[in-house]
Parts: C-alpha cells; sequence; structure tokens
C-alpha cells in the first residue's frame, strides 16, 4: 500500500481518518446541501443517516414505534432522534460527523455555534455554556412575603427558644425540623434565624449545608427574600455560595451566611491546611435533608466544624431539616438520627396532633398542601430469580429495572394513562426506571406533541438548569427524570406524578410524590394526581410503597 511503500507508521483508525477526510470545499459544498433542507429532521437525516441514527435510540423507544410490525422512515427516525435529545441530537452522534467537520469542544462554544449555522440549525443545538453563579451577594430590604402560618409561627418561637436556653446543666442546642414536602420547613427556618438576629437572640455566622447545587441555590434565594422582607433596615447580609468551583468565601465580621454543598465542604475542610477554620467560628449550623445525616461524609464534616458527640455548651446551635425524620426500616440509624439533633423536634406542639399522618390532612384540609387524587397503571411481572435476588433489599438491582423498562406494553401503557389522565395543559413529573426509559417516556410523550425532556445524572448541569427553568415556567410540560428530583426539587406548578419505577420504602416515595404536594395557599395546585406503576411483586413478600399510604388519597380510581 502507499502507506507502507512511504514507511509510514500509521494505524488503521487514522488512515481511515485520511481516506475520509475531505477538502475545505468539499466541506462546505455538503454543509450547504443539507442547510437547504426544510426541517430540523430532515437536516439531521442528512447529516447523521438512518442507520447512524437508529444506533443511539433507546431499544425500548424503538419497541414501541415499530410495534405490529411497523417500519419506521428515515424522517420518523430523525424526529425520534430529536424527541430523544432535542437540541442535544448533534453532540450525540458527533462521531456520525466527520464528513463535515465537527467540532471537538460543544457546549455553546464560538466553534459550534458556527457548526450549526451551517447547517441551518439554530444556536441552541450548539449545547449550553456552564456559567457558574455569582461567589455571593449582598441584600438588603424591604421585600414583602406572605405571613406565616399558625404552625409556622410556632416553629418559629421554638428555634428561639432554642438560641435564648440558659441552662446551666445541658442546654439544648441541637434541633430538627420535620415538615411534609411542600409545607415551608427553608422558609421558616430562615425566617427563625433572621428573626433571632433581628431581636439580638443570636449572633454569627451560618453554615447552611445541603447535598446537591439545586438544594443550596434554594437556600440562597430564601435568604434573599427572607432578609430583603423583614432583615435589619440598612444593614447588608453577605450570601455566600460555596459549590461548583466556587472561591474561597471571604471572612467578614459582617452579617454572613455561607451556603455549601457537603461535598465541598468535607474536601476544602480537609484538605485546606486551616484556610477555612474561621466556619469553626460560626455559630449556627443548618444541614438540609437532615435524614442524610448520620453518613459518614456528614459525620465527618461535623467532626470538622467543632461539633461533638455528646453536644457541648460551646458548640454551635445545629438545626436539621427534613420532612423524612427517620431511616426508612432501620430503626438503629433512626436512633443515631434522632440522638445527632439531641432528641429535639422543633416543630413540636404546630400542630394539633404530631403523628405524620394527621400533620399531613391537616396540612391538606387548610390548603396548605394538595388534596391527593390517584390511579394505578398496570405493570410487569417478576420472576422467582428477580424475587429472590431482591428479597433482602429495598430496592431493585439494576439489571431488573433495565429488563422491565425494557417493555414496550409496559412503557405504552404508561403514555396510554398519561393521555388518559393528564390535562394536556398540567405540569407532570415522571419518575422513570431507567435512564433509557427516561429517554423513551420523553421521546414518546413528545412526539405526541406534549412537550417533553428527559433528565438523569447524566445530563450536564447547565443542560440540566435550563431544563428545570422551563418546566417550572411551564414551557415543558413533561419532565422525565431518573435518579433525580427524589428531594429538594422545587416546582409549584407541578401538577401530576408518575412513579413508573417500583419503590418500596415509604421515606423514598413521600419523597418523590412531595414534589407535587404544595398546595395554593403556598402556591401550588389545589389537587395533586399521582399515577402509580403496580408491578406484580407478589413473590417479593413486601408491597409498593404506596400501599402504605393509602390514607393520603382523597380518592380512588
Amino acid at each position: 500500500s502507499v502507506v507502507d511503500e512511504l514507511g509510514l507508521d500509521l494505524h488503521p483508525r487514522q488512515i481511515k481518518e485520511v481516506w475520509q477526510r475531505k477538502t475545505p470545499d468539499e466541506i462546505k459544498q455538503r454543509r450547504a446541501r443539507i442547510k437547504q433542507c426544510s426541517t430540523d429532521a430532515e437536516r439531521l437525516l442528512a447529516a447523521v443517516g438512518d442507520k447512524h441514527l437508529r444506533s443511539k435510540l433507546p431499544n425500548s423507544l424503538l419497541g414501541v414505534l415499530e410495534m405490529d410490525g411497523k417500519e419506521l422512515t428515515g424522517i420518523e427516525v430523525a424526529k425520534a432522534a430529536i424527541a430523544t435529545y432535542h437540541t442535544d441530537a448533534l453532540k450525540q452522534y458527533k462521531e456520525m460527523l466527520d464528513n463535515l467537520n465537527p467540532p471537538q469542544q460543544w457546549a455553546g462554544s464560538n466553534r459550534a455555534v458556527e457548526f450549526v449555522r451551517s447547517l441551518g440549525f439554530s444556536t441552541e443545538w450548539a449545547g449550553q455554556r456552564n456559567r457558574k453563579p455569582e461567589p455571593y451577594l449582598e441584600v438588603e430590604g424591604r421585600y414583602r412575603l406572605p405571613d406565616l402560618h399558625d404552625y409556622q409561627k410556632k416553629i418559629v418561637e421554638n428555634i428561639q427558644d432554642m438560641f435564648c436556653d440558659t441552662s446551666p446543666v445541658n442546654p439544648q442546642r441541637r434541633g430538627m425540623i420535620s415538615l411534609p414536602t411542600g409545607s415551608g420547613k427553608t422558609r421558616v427556618a430562615v425566617e427563625a434565624i433572621v428573626k433571632a438576629i433581628c431581636k439580638d437572640k443570636f449572633q454569627g455566622g451560618v453554615l447552611w449545608v445541603a447535598d446537591r447545587e439545586e438544594l443550596c441555590e434554594q437556600a440562597v434565594d430564601a435568604w434573599r427574600r427572607v432578609w430583603s422582607s423583614i432583615g435589619i433596615y440598612e444593614r447588608h447580609l453577605r450570601i455566600s455560595r460555596m459549590w461548583g468551583g466556587q472561591e474561597k468565601p471571604s471572612p467578614t465580621c459582617e452579617l454572613h451566611t455561607v451556603i455549601a454543598t457537603i461535598q465541598t465542604l468535607r474536601t476544602r475542610l480537609e484538605n485546606n491546611q486551616g484556610s477555612y477554620d474561621f466556619l469553626k467560628d460560626f455559630r449556627l449550623i443548618v444541614f438540609d435533608e437532615a435524614h442524610r445525616s448520620v453518613a459518614p461524609t456528614f459525620t465527618s464534616v461535623m467532626e470538622e466544624t467543632g461539633l461533638t458527640r455528646r453536644q457541648g455548651a460551646d458548640e454551635p446551635f445545629v438545626i436539621g431539616l427534613t420532612a423524612t425524620p427517620y431511616r426508612g426500616y432501620n430503626e438503629q440509624e433512626t436512633r443515631w438520627l434522632a440522638n445527632r439533633y439531641g432528641r429535639n423536634r422543633l416543630d413540636a406542639g404546630a400542630f394539633g396532633n404530631d403523628d405524620a399522618q394527621h400533620v399531613v390532612q391537616q396540612l391538606q384540609n387548610e390548603g396548605v398542601l394538595a388534596q391527593v387524587d390517584h390511579s394505578v397503571i398496570e405493570g410487569e411481572s417478576f420472576t422467582i430469580e428477580e424475587s429472590d435476588r431482591s428479597r433482602d433489599l429495598h430496592w431493585l438491582p439494576q439489571s431488573v429495572e433495565d429488563r422491565i423498562a425494557q417493555s414496550a406494553k409496559r412503557t405504552k401503557r404508561i403514555i396510554e394513562a398519561y393521555r388518559e389522565h393528564i390535562d394536556p395543559e398540567w405540569s407532570a413529573l415522571i419518575f422513570a426506571t431507567s435512564v433509557e426509559h427516561a429517554r423513551t417516556v420523553a421521546a414518546l410523550l413528545d412526539g405526541q406533541e406534549i412537550r417533553s425532556r428527559a433528565v438523569s445524572g447524566d445530563t450536564e448541569t447547565a443542560m440540566r438548569r435550563r431544563v428545570v427553568e422551563e418546566f417550572r415556567s411551564g414551557k415543558i410540560k413533561a419532565l422525565v427524570n431518573y435518579g433525580v428530583f427524589r428531594e429538594g426539587f422545587d416546582a409549584p406548578r407541578t401538577r401530576a406524578i408518575i412513579v413508573a419505577r417500583p419503590v418500596y420504602s415509604p421515606n423514598l416515595y413521600f419523597q418523590m410524590i412531595g414534589r407535587g404536594l404544595r398546595g395554593q395557599r403556598n402556591g401550588g395546585n389545589k389537587r395533586c394526581l399521582i399515577l402509580n406503576v403496580q408491578d406484580n411483586i407478589e413473590n417479593f413478600d413486601r408491597s409498593l410503597a404506596f400501599s402504605e399510604l393509602d390514607w393520603l388519597w382523597s380518592r380512588t380510581s
């Protein structure tokens, strides 16, 4: 061959690249031909080709689309690819675009923008730039917030009483707030702290810790709003972000709240030789989603910030926030959790009866939480072998979830139930069985003119932010997710929930459906519809979690 004759040391892949390489004029001509196509689907088909487009479509999606022997045309395949990946489709197929000289970097780069425009696509197809939020903000009054509910006022009193506890023996310095999702845990905690600052009942910095960036950003917004509403006139509060590569917050003698992810906080406390010691002087630490705080990561952070296993008189105050003050079925871990917060429920006395069922129903009657309607979707059956593998777990192995996610009949039932029960104008949050299942369900709904998007842990941060904002604004009607949004996801417009994956833990299940429980008095809806996929698990010696919450449903259909 020519390569051998010239003595070139080239890998076969490199030879193929040289053989396929086009001249600049050839690339320009091919791009121009694609640009002349009249629709995005036609352009994508011309750029990638039917066979390559199929190669990255979920098998479960093709299974549904090609049921009963139907054969998809090239345009239909391209439309399915766009329904699956949307404006991220070109990036997903980038290795099939060699003859068009695609960019090496996407994420909204100038090169990517030039490339997609040359093919006739809008700039959105170039991806999203991942811009970091500002490291801190300073806020001053005045901003008008709705008044607290009576139960929230009681919790504020309890927190302030803890700040003022001067008992000579073992003063109480720890406590937990447990309120159902949608009833205002973050707002009541922030308002209690701010009021205590304003009344000189509390002085010092506040460290607010959560395990995800979305939760941290919600806390930033809550502090901004509350301080602007009731903070000290003409005094600035500094709110520092400490996650996602943000610079170290500047120690300041001013009013200061540092909001951090647990991952960033642990890394910096362990690896920065004392440069974060100023955090140890903060007088209050708040742990959001506190039911997670018995984990080793949280324990390490507690020790680094001066908290002891037995609370001391000079340690910081500690407040935990959670909707589920227990650890699933693990009684020992639940005891550890209670002890970690001094066995002190700061929501004690806020309701006529502290029983969790009574609290939820009282809040529903008051319109703080939505009334719940319920329906069941037929699911799949499990084998005895799958049952045996899962008997000691509270979840299914991934291999089993992947199998039931591949069921075209199960997926089709979910789509049919959506069309039957959910108004096209409602915002619906769907918990899928796998990443592929999430993409499949979103693509099928999008193909039926219900604007839908799939999100998972694989979704880039910038894209996930954009999708979430469009869902909150109502532009996206169905948000299908796998492995995210079970906790700390705030979208008051959510009118329907579909739990399309088997869930055995009541703790996890309540967290999931809580995304739709915000009532009218808290900016949500009067009613929420919950659809559960009921997979046949008779061999498991236990039932799906939703069956343990029959008291929640206002009616059954």
